[in-house]
Protein backbone atom coordinates (compact mmCIF):
# COMPACT_ATOMS: atom_id res chain seq x y z
CA UNK A 1 0.00 0.00 0.00
CA UNK A 2 3.08 2.14 0.09
CA UNK A 3 2.59 5.97 -1.59
CA UNK A 4 -0.55 5.53 -2.76
CA UNK A 5 -2.45 8.63 -3.61
CA UNK A 6 -5.48 9.66 -2.02
CA UNK A 7 -7.43 12.89 -3.15
CA UNK A 8 -8.73 14.95 -0.15
CA UNK A 9 -11.56 17.87 -1.36
CA UNK A 10 -12.64 20.27 1.16
CA UNK A 11 -14.51 23.13 1.13
CA UNK A 12 -12.28 24.83 4.07
CA UNK A 13 -10.01 23.68 5.75
CA UNK A 14 -11.42 24.78 9.57
CA UNK A 15 -12.16 24.00 12.65
CA UNK A 16 -13.16 20.32 13.43
CA UNK A 17 -12.33 19.38 10.02
CA UNK A 18 -8.89 21.07 9.48
CA UNK A 19 -7.83 18.90 13.50
CA UNK A 20 -9.52 15.69 11.30
CA UNK A 21 -7.69 15.85 9.14
CA UNK A 22 -4.64 16.25 10.84
CA UNK A 23 -4.93 14.20 13.72
CA UNK A 24 -6.06 11.10 11.06
CA UNK A 25 -4.41 11.61 8.21
CA UNK A 26 -0.92 12.43 9.83
CA UNK A 27 -1.41 8.18 11.03
CA UNK A 28 -2.27 7.10 7.34
CA UNK A 29 0.70 8.93 5.84
CA UNK A 30 3.29 8.11 8.61
CA UNK A 31 2.30 4.40 9.26
CA UNK A 32 0.58 3.44 6.34
CA UNK A 33 2.77 5.13 3.78
CA UNK A 34 -0.42 6.87 2.06
CA UNK A 35 0.35 10.15 -0.11
CA UNK A 36 -2.63 12.94 0.29
CA UNK A 37 -3.70 16.11 -2.84
CA UNK A 38 -5.49 18.06 -0.92
CA UNK A 39 -7.87 20.26 -2.81
CA UNK A 40 -9.63 23.42 -0.99
CA UNK A 41 -10.51 27.29 -1.65
CA UNK A 42 -7.32 29.30 -2.22
CA UNK A 43 -7.01 31.90 0.90
CA UNK A 44 -6.12 32.17 4.80
CA UNK A 45 -6.94 29.01 5.89
CA UNK A 46 -5.68 27.02 3.22
CA UNK A 47 -2.44 28.70 3.17
CA UNK A 48 -2.06 27.92 7.24
CA UNK A 49 -2.86 24.32 6.62
CA UNK A 50 -1.12 24.01 4.07
CA UNK A 51 2.03 25.11 6.74
CA UNK A 52 1.15 22.94 9.44
CA UNK A 53 1.69 19.70 6.33
CA UNK A 54 5.04 21.09 5.56
CA UNK A 55 6.98 17.83 6.34
CA UNK A 56 4.63 15.32 5.22
CA UNK A 57 6.15 13.72 2.08
CA UNK A 58 4.70 13.78 -0.84
CA UNK A 59 2.09 15.95 -0.37
CA UNK A 60 0.54 18.13 -2.85
CA UNK A 61 -2.19 21.20 -2.56
CA UNK A 62 -4.87 22.20 -5.63
CA UNK A 63 -6.52 25.49 -5.19
CA UNK A 64 -9.75 26.51 -5.74
CA UNK A 65 -10.41 30.19 -7.20
CA UNK A 66 -12.01 31.86 -3.88
CA UNK A 67 -16.15 31.86 -3.84
CA UNK A 68 -16.22 29.69 -7.28
CA UNK A 69 -19.59 28.24 -7.55
CA UNK A 70 -20.20 23.89 -7.72
CA UNK A 71 -19.67 24.68 -11.30
CA UNK A 72 -16.12 25.60 -11.01
CA UNK A 73 -15.05 23.16 -8.37
CA UNK A 74 -16.45 20.34 -10.11
CA UNK A 75 -14.73 21.05 -13.23
CA UNK A 76 -11.35 21.39 -11.28
CA UNK A 77 -12.27 18.38 -9.35
CA UNK A 78 -13.21 16.69 -12.73
CA UNK A 79 -9.69 18.03 -14.28
CA UNK A 80 -7.54 16.86 -10.97
CA UNK A 81 -8.82 13.55 -11.21
CA UNK A 82 -7.57 13.28 -14.71
CA UNK A 83 -3.51 14.67 -13.48
CA UNK A 84 -2.64 11.20 -12.33
CA UNK A 85 -4.18 7.95 -10.94
CA UNK A 86 -5.63 8.22 -7.59
CA UNK A 87 -6.15 5.11 -5.38
CA UNK A 88 -8.87 6.52 -3.44
CA UNK A 89 -11.03 10.12 -3.02
CA UNK A 90 -11.77 10.99 0.60
CA UNK A 91 -14.08 13.83 0.50
CA UNK A 92 -14.41 15.88 4.21
CA UNK A 93 -18.22 16.98 4.45
CA UNK A 94 -21.54 16.41 2.52
CA UNK A 95 -20.75 19.71 0.00
CA UNK A 96 -17.63 18.41 -1.25
CA UNK A 97 -18.57 15.05 -0.92
CA UNK A 98 -21.74 15.81 -3.42
CA UNK A 99 -19.54 17.73 -6.08
CA UNK A 100 -16.81 15.18 -5.69
CA UNK A 101 -19.44 12.44 -6.49
CA UNK A 102 -20.95 14.09 -9.03
CA UNK A 103 -17.16 14.84 -10.99
CA UNK A 104 -16.27 11.25 -10.41
CA UNK A 105 -19.72 9.77 -11.49
CA UNK A 106 -18.37 7.57 -14.62
CA UNK A 107 -14.86 7.38 -13.31
CA UNK A 108 -15.74 5.38 -10.44
CA UNK A 109 -12.80 5.51 -8.22
CA UNK A 110 -13.48 4.92 -4.61
CA UNK A 111 -14.94 7.11 -2.97
CA UNK A 112 -15.04 8.04 0.73
CA UNK A 113 -17.43 10.90 1.87
CA UNK A 114 -16.83 11.82 6.21
CA UNK A 115 -19.65 13.86 7.32
CA UNK A 116 -18.52 16.68 9.82
CA UNK A 117 -21.88 18.28 10.14
CA UNK A 118 -25.43 17.50 11.20
CA UNK A 119 -28.18 19.33 9.13
CA UNK A 120 -30.36 21.35 11.46
CA UNK A 121 -33.12 22.64 12.03
CA UNK A 122 -35.83 20.46 11.53
CA UNK A 123 -33.90 18.18 9.42
CA UNK A 124 -34.09 20.26 5.96
CA UNK A 125 -31.60 20.77 3.27
CA UNK A 126 -31.53 24.96 3.76
CA UNK A 127 -31.85 26.84 1.05
CA UNK A 128 -34.42 27.13 -2.01
CA UNK A 129 -35.41 24.12 -4.20
CA UNK A 130 -35.51 21.70 -1.05
CA UNK A 131 -36.57 18.90 -2.77
CA UNK A 132 -34.73 19.27 -5.88
CA UNK A 133 -31.14 19.85 -3.75
CA UNK A 134 -32.25 16.83 -1.70
CA UNK A 135 -32.85 14.37 -4.87
CA UNK A 136 -29.60 15.60 -6.71
CA UNK A 137 -27.35 14.77 -3.14
CA UNK A 138 -29.46 11.58 -3.05
CA UNK A 139 -29.18 10.62 -6.52
CA UNK A 140 -25.02 10.83 -6.70
CA UNK A 141 -23.83 10.55 -3.09
CA UNK A 142 -25.44 6.64 -3.09
CA UNK A 143 -22.27 5.97 -5.79
CA UNK A 144 -19.81 6.45 -3.30
CA UNK A 145 -18.57 3.63 -1.32
CA UNK A 146 -18.38 4.74 2.07
CA UNK A 147 -20.52 7.42 3.79
CA UNK A 148 -19.00 7.78 7.40
CA UNK A 149 -20.80 10.00 9.90
CA UNK A 150 -18.41 11.00 12.94
CA UNK A 151 -21.04 10.24 14.98
CA UNK A 152 -24.05 8.20 15.55
CA UNK A 153 -26.35 11.40 16.10
CA UNK A 154 -24.76 12.18 12.83
CA UNK A 155 -25.85 8.72 10.94
CA UNK A 156 -29.68 9.00 12.56
CA UNK A 157 -29.63 12.67 11.52
CA UNK A 158 -28.43 11.96 7.68
CA UNK A 159 -30.54 9.10 7.26
CA UNK A 160 -33.61 11.04 8.09
CA UNK A 161 -32.76 12.93 5.48
CA UNK A 162 -31.02 10.71 2.64
CA UNK A 163 -32.85 7.41 3.56
CA UNK A 164 -32.04 5.92 -0.17
CA UNK A 165 -28.52 5.85 1.36
CA UNK A 166 -29.51 2.95 3.30
CA UNK A 167 -30.40 0.86 -0.09
CA UNK A 168 -27.42 1.05 -1.23
CA UNK A 169 -24.84 0.76 -2.88
CA UNK A 170 -23.35 3.14 -0.75
CA UNK A 171 -22.40 1.70 2.47
CA UNK A 172 -22.84 4.24 5.48
CA UNK A 173 -20.58 3.22 8.43
CA UNK A 174 -20.19 5.62 11.83
CA UNK A 175 -16.51 6.01 13.11
CA UNK A 176 -16.87 8.22 15.74
CA UNK A 177 -13.85 11.32 16.31
CA UNK A 178 -11.12 10.42 17.88
CA UNK A 179 -7.88 12.36 18.87
CA UNK A 180 -4.31 12.18 18.36
CA UNK A 181 -2.64 11.60 21.69
CA UNK A 182 0.81 11.47 20.56
CA UNK A 183 0.33 14.88 19.25
CA UNK A 184 -1.11 16.26 22.18
CA UNK A 185 1.56 14.77 24.67
CA UNK A 186 4.13 16.70 22.22
CA UNK A 187 2.35 19.73 22.56
CA UNK A 188 2.05 19.60 26.37
CA UNK A 189 5.92 18.76 26.79
CA UNK A 190 6.93 21.34 24.98
CA UNK A 191 4.71 24.22 26.47
CA UNK A 192 5.62 22.73 30.02
CA UNK A 193 9.34 23.14 29.11
CA UNK A 194 8.40 26.34 27.71
CA UNK A 195 9.53 29.83 28.96
CA UNK A 196 6.88 32.06 27.06
CA UNK A 197 4.55 34.36 29.28
CA UNK A 198 1.74 32.85 30.75
CA UNK A 199 -1.57 33.66 29.51
CA UNK A 200 -2.65 34.98 33.16
CA UNK A 201 0.15 37.33 33.30
CA UNK A 202 -0.07 38.48 29.38
CA UNK A 203 -3.61 39.40 29.84
CA UNK A 204 -3.16 40.29 33.69
CA UNK A 205 -5.70 38.04 35.35
CA UNK A 206 -5.43 36.96 39.16
CA UNK A 207 -4.77 33.42 39.83
CA UNK A 208 -8.25 34.00 42.37
CA UNK A 209 -10.26 34.33 38.93
CA UNK A 210 -11.63 31.50 37.10
CA UNK A 211 -10.69 31.59 33.50
CA UNK A 212 -13.04 30.18 30.69
CA UNK A 213 -12.09 29.31 27.56
CA UNK A 214 -14.38 29.87 23.85
CA UNK A 215 -12.36 28.10 21.09
CA UNK A 216 -15.38 27.83 18.78
CA UNK A 217 -16.04 29.92 15.73
CA UNK A 218 -17.97 33.40 15.59
CA UNK A 219 -21.14 31.66 13.97
CA UNK A 220 -24.17 31.13 15.10
CA UNK A 221 -23.81 27.11 15.35
CA UNK A 222 -20.96 27.58 18.47
CA UNK A 223 -23.15 29.70 20.30
CA UNK A 224 -20.75 32.47 21.21
CA UNK A 225 -24.15 35.04 21.14
CA UNK A 226 -25.31 32.35 24.21
CA UNK A 227 -22.05 32.85 25.95
CA UNK A 228 -22.03 36.65 25.58
CA UNK A 229 -25.60 36.78 27.15
CA UNK A 230 -24.56 34.40 30.04
CA UNK A 231 -21.54 36.46 30.59
CA UNK A 232 -24.02 39.43 30.73
CA UNK A 233 -26.67 37.45 33.33
CA UNK A 234 -23.12 36.74 35.35
CA UNK A 235 -22.36 40.59 35.37
CA UNK A 236 -26.29 41.29 37.02
CA UNK A 237 -26.31 38.26 39.53
CA UNK A 238 -22.54 39.74 41.27
CA UNK A 239 -19.93 37.02 39.28
CA UNK A 240 -18.61 39.59 37.06
CA UNK A 241 -15.40 39.98 39.19
CA UNK A 242 -14.83 36.54 39.36
CA UNK A 243 -14.91 35.18 36.38
CA UNK A 244 -12.95 36.25 32.96
CA UNK A 245 -13.19 34.65 29.67
CA UNK A 246 -10.73 34.57 26.62
CA UNK A 247 -11.93 33.91 22.68
CA UNK A 248 -9.77 32.79 20.04
CA UNK A 249 -10.24 35.23 17.04
CA UNK A 250 -12.17 33.88 14.32
CA UNK A 251 -10.46 35.34 11.23
CA UNK A 252 -13.47 33.36 9.06
CA UNK A 253 -16.39 33.88 10.81
CA UNK A 254 -18.51 36.74 11.97
CA UNK A 255 -15.55 38.78 13.62
CA UNK A 256 -16.95 42.30 13.86
CA UNK A 257 -20.28 41.46 14.49
CA UNK A 258 -19.16 39.44 17.69
CA UNK A 259 -16.72 41.83 18.70
CA UNK A 260 -19.12 44.43 18.69
CA UNK A 261 -21.48 42.38 20.93
CA UNK A 262 -18.73 42.31 23.27
CA UNK A 263 -17.23 46.12 22.94
CA UNK A 264 -20.83 47.66 23.06
CA UNK A 265 -21.74 46.30 26.36
CA UNK A 266 -19.57 47.37 29.51
CA UNK A 267 -20.66 44.81 32.13
CA UNK A 268 -19.35 41.85 28.83
CA UNK A 269 -16.30 44.08 27.67
CA UNK A 270 -14.88 43.64 31.17
CA UNK A 271 -14.88 40.48 31.62
CA UNK A 272 -13.97 38.57 27.96
CA UNK A 273 -10.28 39.43 26.02
CA UNK A 274 -10.15 38.47 22.61
CA UNK A 275 -6.80 36.74 21.40
CA UNK A 276 -5.68 35.93 18.46
CA UNK A 277 -5.95 31.99 17.10
CA UNK A 278 -2.98 29.64 17.58
CA UNK A 279 -2.94 26.63 15.12
CA UNK A 280 -2.42 24.51 18.43
CA UNK A 281 -4.81 24.72 21.17
CA UNK A 282 -3.62 22.87 24.06
CA UNK A 283 -1.05 25.45 25.16
CA UNK A 284 -4.28 27.43 25.87
CA UNK A 285 -6.49 24.34 27.27
CA UNK A 286 -3.78 24.16 29.80
CA UNK A 287 -3.72 27.43 31.00
CA UNK A 288 -7.94 27.91 31.28
CA UNK A 289 -9.92 26.25 34.47
CA UNK A 290 -12.91 25.47 32.03
CA UNK A 291 -13.70 24.65 28.73
CA UNK A 292 -17.01 26.40 27.32
CA UNK A 293 -18.70 24.59 24.57
CA UNK A 294 -22.18 26.82 24.46
CA UNK A 295 -22.92 25.11 20.67
CA UNK A 296 -26.76 24.83 19.26
CA UNK A 297 -25.29 21.65 17.69
CA UNK A 298 -22.16 19.65 16.33
CA UNK A 299 -21.53 16.16 15.07
CA UNK A 300 -18.68 15.09 17.04
CA UNK A 301 -16.68 17.54 18.12
CA UNK A 302 -12.93 17.36 19.16
CA UNK A 303 -12.43 19.92 21.81
CA UNK A 304 -14.21 18.45 24.47
CA UNK A 305 -12.36 15.63 23.91
CA UNK A 306 -8.93 17.32 24.05
CA UNK A 307 -10.03 19.38 26.77
CA UNK A 308 -11.08 16.27 28.89
CA UNK A 309 -7.87 14.11 27.99
CA UNK A 310 -6.03 17.02 29.66
CA UNK A 311 -7.67 16.94 32.66
CA UNK A 312 -10.12 20.15 32.02
CA UNK A 313 -13.42 21.04 33.24
CA UNK A 314 -16.13 21.15 30.37
CA UNK A 315 -18.76 23.06 30.40
CA UNK A 316 -21.10 21.85 27.51
CA UNK A 317 -24.87 21.81 25.57
CA UNK A 318 -26.97 19.30 25.31
CA UNK A 319 -27.07 19.84 21.69
CA UNK A 320 -27.06 16.69 19.37
CA UNK A 321 -23.83 15.73 18.72
CA UNK A 322 -22.33 17.32 21.61
CA UNK A 323 -24.34 15.36 24.08
CA UNK A 324 -22.68 12.05 22.29
CA UNK A 325 -19.34 12.98 23.60
CA UNK A 326 -19.75 14.76 27.15
CA UNK A 327 -22.30 11.58 28.35
CA UNK A 328 -20.74 9.68 30.87
CA UNK A 329 -18.49 12.31 31.62
CA UNK A 330 -18.02 14.69 34.72
CA UNK A 331 -18.66 17.73 32.25
CA UNK A 332 -21.28 19.75 33.53
CA UNK A 333 -24.55 20.24 30.86
CA UNK A 334 -27.03 23.46 30.44
CA UNK A 335 -29.99 23.75 28.24
CA UNK A 336 -28.60 24.56 24.68
CA UNK A 337 -29.96 27.85 23.27
CA UNK A 338 -30.58 28.92 26.72
CA UNK A 339 -28.05 31.75 27.95
CA UNK A 340 -30.09 31.22 31.64
CA UNK A 341 -28.99 27.92 31.71
CA UNK A 342 -25.37 28.63 30.67
CA UNK A 343 -25.27 31.48 33.35
CA UNK A 344 -26.49 28.92 36.52
CA UNK A 345 -24.48 25.86 35.34
CA UNK A 346 -21.04 28.64 35.07
CA UNK A 347 -22.35 29.67 38.24
CA UNK A 348 -22.36 26.38 39.61
CA UNK A 349 -18.59 26.31 38.68
CA UNK A 350 -17.39 29.38 39.96
CA UNK A 351 -18.79 28.44 43.62
CA UNK A 352 -18.13 24.79 43.16
CA UNK A 353 -15.00 24.22 40.61
CA UNK A 354 -14.84 20.04 38.89
CA UNK A 355 -11.02 20.38 38.44
CA UNK A 356 -10.82 16.81 40.81
CA UNK A 357 -13.61 15.68 39.00
CA UNK A 358 -11.68 16.55 35.48
CA UNK A 359 -8.33 15.12 36.82
CA UNK A 360 -9.78 11.52 37.82
CA UNK A 361 -11.48 11.23 34.34
CA UNK A 362 -8.18 11.76 32.30
CA UNK A 363 -8.12 7.89 32.37
CA UNK A 364 -10.70 6.73 31.40
CA UNK A 365 -10.72 9.96 28.33
CA UNK A 366 -7.53 8.65 27.18
CA UNK A 367 -9.30 4.99 26.64
CA UNK A 368 -12.04 6.45 25.14
CA UNK A 369 -11.22 9.21 22.58
CA UNK A 370 -8.00 7.58 21.36
CA UNK A 371 -7.73 8.17 17.84
CA UNK A 372 -6.24 4.69 17.36
CA UNK A 373 -9.13 2.71 16.88
CA UNK A 374 -11.25 5.01 14.53
CA UNK A 375 -7.83 5.75 12.46
CA UNK A 376 -7.20 1.40 12.66
CA UNK A 377 -11.67 1.57 10.95
CA UNK A 378 -10.84 4.12 8.42
CA UNK A 379 -7.37 1.69 7.31
CA UNK A 380 -9.38 -1.02 6.67
CA UNK A 381 -11.78 0.58 4.83
CA UNK A 382 -8.80 2.13 2.52
CA UNK A 383 -7.45 -1.31 2.25
CA UNK A 384 -10.49 -3.10 1.44
CA UNK A 385 -11.53 -0.49 -1.33
CA UNK A 386 -7.75 -0.67 -2.88
CA UNK A 387 -7.46 -4.28 -3.02
CA UNK A 388 -10.97 -4.07 -4.85
CA UNK A 389 -9.89 -2.48 -7.77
Amino acid sequence: MKNLRVLVPVSHPLGGIRTYMLYYFRRLHKEAGYRFTFLSEAGNAFDVFKRDLIDWEGTEFVEIPPKSGSRTTFQIIRQTLKTQPFALIHSQGLKAGTETAAANYFKNIPHLITLHDVILPQNEIPGRFKWLKKNIISLVTRRASFIIPVSHDCETNHLQIFPVWKRGPVQVKTIPNGIDLERIEHSRSLFETGNETRLREQLGIDDKVILGGFFGRFMPQKGIDILLKALELLSDQGYGDCFRLVATKDWNGFLNETISLATENPKITRMICFIDPVPDITPLLLQIDVTIIPSRWEACPILPMESLVLGVPVVGSNCIGLREVLQGTPSLIHQHDNPESLAAVLIKFIESPTTDAAKQYVTEAVKRFDIHSATNQLLEIYQLLCNSQ
